[in-house]
């Protein structure tokens, strides 16, 4: 492929160059060269890595020989034609860069081009000479309106224009754009940032230039005399009556409402209520409080934007309205408001069209484990509304068939067995969740901050797994509360989990686990009840609709069996005969786990970015039970973590199993772990990626069974797995389809000096993974 430009420059014709690369060279390192290259008018074709050129490549294949069906179809669709050198198009862009450095302040600076020639390729050199740029030196304001300019005046700290900083058109219209947010939440309601010029005085002759800010005041039509205009000051404008829809319809124009006045109290007792008037046909489906709880317009506050961006996300997040519409106007019951000589009024309407108060869906799936094929459906069942207080109550019934592999003891060897149908393992269950939009606490809502976007959340569960060598039954049951600090972070506190496993191996798995010597291999597959208490912080400042970078991170920690064991112990309970507590006849574990996941992510461009992650944890096992649960221990391996390896088949440390006796316990109670993914466009909704992971999990202690499989700071370094690959995306918006083969290129498991396995590679050696959406 990388031949590809070599092909398709042959095939050009005369005084025809393919464009090769456009390169800026600028004599200023200040000046922002990616900037500078979004106003090329001419781009040479894509490339993926930053130096293939696939599209251009698949475009020159297609292209040769006799045309196919085949051919048409790849150099219409995926291929891309030869750029081909345009002179008019260098030349455009030539202006295009004197505007821009215009615009920062580089007046009077120079451009040129240099155009290379090397056989049928070019190269493109904009050379770009800057002049001293001008800075700013005095910022002048000029407001006819004294209230706005008050206000303006007081805020002048917050300016995006400072005296000393070079001259920057895109600032003024950021402090355009500022000013405006700023007049609009302080209750200009119709101020816009047309009001809003710049008088700019650059005849200093010393590089330096002075700034005029000018607020205009409005200009009326003067309804005496429509041929003049007169000039008054904005209005600021007070909410009066705010009027709640809470079942509208856009199609019932004439509705006769019902109505009721409802007072909400404000969070601070010396204020006097808020109070807000619900319309309504026939009888109210959603309480009042649950509506309120969410609106941030009061009554006799100042309109601001804000409060009403605040209002339309925090009603959206109920997830019990399909349409939300929040209008302005002028208010209509003059005669209730009291000294209307100074002040303008808004009447707010609240416009809420509700959603399906139930509703069914049937989903199928297919799934792949470990590499082990099956089938899943769901049934799901949805109240959004089932104690009129926006609860969401969510049931899930889950029925899923895999084919599983088992263990052959005569051949030591993993087989697959079954009956008349290919799977040989079914797993069931049931589901029920309730999402309550306020905390469950003997607290009135009123005394918490509407901003939290308080949730409680109730779920609980039962899962019957049957495999060929086991039986497992699994019951949870949670309760937890989430909440926000600000939009940037999010707090989830769960101060009781409880989950219970019983398992019951057939005689030949029990005999094969009873046989072990490995204490993990007998823990995992043995009955254990876990009561823990769990806090996760998250932390996310991803922009929605916006093209930067960003940062994702989650840290979480959670205790585990400390309650359990304070009873036992005040009960004076007896010990069983290994020397811990039991509950219901069940050994309970103890235990504190804490991990964190970190994200970064690189938007190149609006196509391109670069995906990185770290996540690293530790789970630290005490007193009752001196090992991790089996569900609680770290695991690598697997469609979304290091894809070279099948799921929990990696580890721990530099272990080798080479008895496949303790193959069902690649586990471990530290994990490190990093991933780097670089995601390109291939063809409309098809994407490609190629990616790098690595790490490995480790015990905390040394394990006979696991020689080497320990965790030690002069040696884990060199125990870490890598693995690379390559993957396709099918994104389809609202879900994504990934597939990723993957190889490894370091392997733990070896003699230490025989690790790096890149001359091993082969297609025996490759991993395929299925995921919905991305690993990260």
């Amino acid at each position: 492929m990388p031949l590809a430009a070599c092909n398709t420059s042959k095939q050009l014709q005369e005084n025809e160059y393919l464009l090769n690369k456009n390169i800026i060279k600028p004599d200023n390192k200040n000046i922002n060269t990616e900037e500078l290259e979004g106003y090329i008018k001419q781009k040479s074709n894509r490339k993926i890595l930053g130096v293939f050129k696939f599209h251009l490549g698949v475009y020159s294949f297609a292209n040769k020989g006799k045309e196919t069906k085949i051919k048409k179809w790849l150099k219409n669709t995926i291929g891309e034609p030869p750029v081909i050198l345009d002179t008019t198009l260098t030349n455009s862009t030539l202006r295009q860069f004197k505007l821009y450095l215009n615009n920062k302040g580089y007046f009077n600076s120079n451009v040129t081009k240099t155009i290379k020639y090397k056989k049928k390729k070019t190269n493109v050199w904009y050379n770009v000479q800057s002049s001293k740029p001008y800075t700013i030196r005095n910022i002048n304001y000029s407001i006819q309106d004294p209230v706005v300019s008050d206000i303006e005046l007081s805020d002048k700290q917050n300016s995006e224009i400072k005296t000393g900083d070079n001259y920057d058109i895109d600032i003024l219209q950021k402090e355009r754009k500022r000013i405006t947010n700023k007049l609009k939440n302080e209750g200009f309601y119709n101020f816009s940032k047309e009001f809003i010029n710049y008088t700019i005085d650059s005849a200093l002759n010393n590089n330096q230039l002075d700034i005029l800010l000018n607020i205009k005041n409005q200009e009326l039509t003067d309804r005496e005399n429509p041929d003049s205009v007169i000039i008054v000051n904005h209005k600021r404008y007070t909410i009066n009556n705010i009027y709640i829809y809470p079942d509208y319809n856009s199609l019932e124009l004439n509705t006769k409402y019902d109505s009721l006045i409802f007072y909400a109290k404000k969070r601070s007792s010396e204020k006097p209520s808020d109070l807000y008037y619900f319309l309504y046909k026939d009888k109210l489906k959603i309480k009042p409080k649950t509506i309120i709880q969410s609106v941030f317009i009061s009554k006799n506050n100042y309109f601001q934007l804000e409060d009403v961006s605040q209002t339309y996300k925090n009603l959206s997040e109920l997830h019990a309205f399909k349409f939300i519409n929040i209008k302005f106007a002028d208010a209509d019951d003059k005669d209730s408001i009291k000294d209307i000589s100074d002040k303008n009024f808004l009447d707010c309407r609240i416009q809420l069209t509700k959603l399906a108060k139930q509703s069914f869906n049937i989903e199928a799936e297919g799934t792949n484990s470990a590499g082990n094929l099956g089938v899943a459906g769901n049934i799901i069942y949805q109240n959004r509304n089932i104690f009129k207080g926006a609860e969401i109550l969510s049931i899930k019934l889950k029925g899923a068939m895999e084919v599983q592999k088992i263990f052959d003891e005569s051949s030591s060897s993993e087989i697959i067995q079954s009956s008349v149908i290919p799977f040989n393992t079914i797993e069931t269950g049931i589901n029920a969740s309730i999402n309550i939009p306020k905390f469950f606490i003997p607290v009135k809502q009123e005394k918490i901050s509407k901003y939290f976007k308080p949730k409680t959340i109730i779920n609980t569960g039962f899962n019957y797994q049957r495999r060929p060598d086991y039986t497992r039954y699994i019951t949870n049951v949670s309760f937890g509360y989430k909440w926000k600090e600000f939009k940037l972070k999010t707090h989830i506190f769960n101060p009781i989990e409880i989950n219970s496993v019983k398992i019951f191996p057939d005689s030949a798995f029990a005999a094969k686990i009873n046989a072990s010597t490995s204490a993990k291999t007998k823990n995992s597959y043995s009955n254990h009840l876990t009561l823990d208490t769990r806090y996760s912080f998250i932390f996310n400042n991803q922009q929605i609709n916006k093209q930067v970078n960003f940062i994702y991170f989650r840290g979480n920690i959670e205790f585990a069996g400390n309650t359990l064991n304070l009873l036992s112990k005040l009960t004076n309970k007896p010990k069983d005969e290994d020397g811990t507590y039991s509950f219901f006849n069940i050994k309970y574990a103890q235990y504190i786990r804490v991990d964190a996941d970190f994200r970064y992510y690189n938007i190149i461009n609006k196509l391109n970015t670069l995906a990185f992650r770290f996540y690293s944890g530790i789970g630290i096992p005490y007193n009752n039970m001196d090992i991790l649960p089996f569900e609680k221990s770290f695991f690598c391996g697997g469609a979304n973590s290091i894809r070279a390896w099948k799921i929990r088949s990696l580890g721990p440390g530099a272990y080798l199993d080479t008895s496949q006796i303790n193959r069902f316990d690649k586990t471990g109670d530290i994990i490190i772990e990093t991933n780097i993914e670089y995601r390109f466009p291939i063809y409309k909704d098809l994407q490609g990626a190629t990616f790098l992971d690595a790490g490995n999990v480790w015990l905390t202690n040394k394990n006979s069974s696991f020689p080497e499989g320990d965790f030690q700071f002069d040696r884990f370094f060199k125990e870490i797995a890598i693995g690379i690959g390559l993957g396709f995306r099918f994104d389809f918006n609202f879900f994504i389809i990934r597939f990723d083969a993957a190889v490894p290129i370091r392997d733990p498991s070896k003699i230490e000096n025989e690790r790096w396995v890149i001359n091993d590679i082969n297609t025996n050696k490759i991993n395929f993974n299925f995921g919905i959406g991305y690993p990260f």
